[in-house]
């Protein structure tokens, strides 16, 4: 076996591997979302989001980037679980402050 190959992440997951990127994506950009909400929200005296759903955010983005690097750079058991972790932590993340 080539082991080049092996070092490479399989294919088998892709898709996964991909849903998992696009949340993550998704994550971040709601954390920065909710950075710029609660400066403009404190720059104008209003209520913003608060610092428990800033914080939850900016929390929830640094974990589910660390699972998608480690579902990107790995080929074994670690990327599925990896990804979904990613799933859930975005799941939870958005059922608390966001559906519920």
């Amino acid at each position: 076996m080539d082991v080049e190959a092996a070092k490479r992440p399989s294919r088998t997951f892709g898709i996964l591997r991909a849903v998992s990127g696009v949340l993550a994506v998704g994550i971040v950009l709601l954390a920065l979302g909710n950075i710029g909400v609660q400066f403009y929200a404190n720059s104008r005296d209003l209520p913003g989001p608060g610092t428990l759903s800033v914080t939850a955010h900016v929390v929830a983005a640094l974990l589910v980037v660390a699972g998608q690097i480690v579902a990107d750079r790995y080929a074994d058991w670690k990327a599925p679980v990896a990804s979904l972790a990613v799933l859930i932590v975005t799941g939870a993340t958005l059922w608390t402050f966001w559906w519920a």
